[in-house]
């Protein structure tokens, strides 16, 4: 098995995906919020105009994407799929997402670089408002192939450590998931792997059952992160990323540890830097590197 290095720079065809209000109330649903939370799981409700948790794009336009694509890895490989890890996720924001889109979104292999190990792919999805061109998003994900490092490569541009300071997190947020949260995930957040909703696949997988999606426990960190550090006002985030450290189950609880402050800082001196981890009730660390960035006004 071999990685193909020829990949790096290829991008797809433009793929025009839609969305409607009810599909990000569906999202917002598959995040865990509640009545508590109405702007955002009811369309038009009476004196709350409806809002969109920014890692709706993850789901309902970067997974419809790569839902689309013939290998989950894009063609970077003849590696099997089992060997695909969900390494990194980066979302990175350029407009408002709006309860109603229409974009046209495309696919590109970043990188393909050697980790020893293992080699890790960077796909970068780019999504742009079909009407006006404007660019509203760039996720870009990373996948660890375990076993198919050793080839010679290049070990890739030095990540920025984004470990939390060594003293208590200023905020935590803990959220409960069902017992059937994946199944709901699978139709909130268009991922029907089936490691996620059969019990069998999963344990053939080594999983004590089905896994949480992990995107959908970046979404509820976001969830957590928008409530607590950006006013629950969804056009202050400009980006968010976390690194997926073990999987989380149906029934787990959540919790996200947030540090803000002096010795977190800021970007470009301006806007307000959060960094944040998932914690199982077990104290498993679930997702960790978070960062997140909210600028001090929402976009108009």
């Amino acid at each position: 098995m071999t990685m193909d290095l020829s990949r790096v720079g290829f991008e797809s065809e433009p793929k025009r995906i839609t969305w409607a209000a009810s599909d990000c109330s569906l999202y917002a649903l598959s995040l865990g919020a509640d009545f508590g939370e109405l702007p955002f799981v009811a369309e038009e409700a009476i004196g709350h105009p409806q809002k969109v948790f920014p890692t709706f794009v993850l789901a309902g336009v970067m997974s419809d994407e790569s839902a689309s694509w013939t290998h989950p890895g894009f063609h970077t490989g003849d590696y099997d799929v089992h060997q695909i890890v969900h390494g990194e996720q980066r979302l990175e924001l350029f407009a408002p997402v709006e309860p109603k889109g229409d974009v046209m979104v495309r696919t590109r292999v970043a990188g393909i670089y050697d980790k020893g190990s293992g080699a890790l792919v960077e796909l970068v999805v780019h999504a742009d408002d079909r009407a006006s061109g404007t660019p509203l998003f760039a996720a870009v994900t990373s996948l660890f192939i375990r076993g198919e490092g050793g080839f010679g490569g290049e070990r890739g541009p030095a990540r920025p450590q984004l470990d939390p300071p060594s003293r208590a997190p200023d905020f935590e947020v803990t959220y409960s998931t069902l017992s059937v949260q994946s199944l709901l995930y699978r139709h909130g957040g268009h991922d029907p792997h089936p490691i996620h909703v059969d019990p069998e696949v999963a344990r053939r997988g080594g999983m004590k059952g089905p896994i949480l999606m992990g995107l959908n426990t970046l979404g509820m960190a976001g969830r957590a992160v928008l409530h607590t550090a950006g006013d629950s006002e969804p056009g202050r985030l400009r980006s968010i990323e976390g690194r997926f450290a073990s999987p989380a189950y149906n029934g787990d609880t959540l919790t996200t540890q947030m540090w803000t402050g002096d010795d977190v800082g800021t970007q470009d001196g301006e806007d307000d830097v959060v960094l944040y981890r998932v914690l199982s009730h077990e104290g498993a660390a679930l997702l960790d590197r978070g960062r997140a960035v909210f600028a001090r006004d929402a976009w108009t």
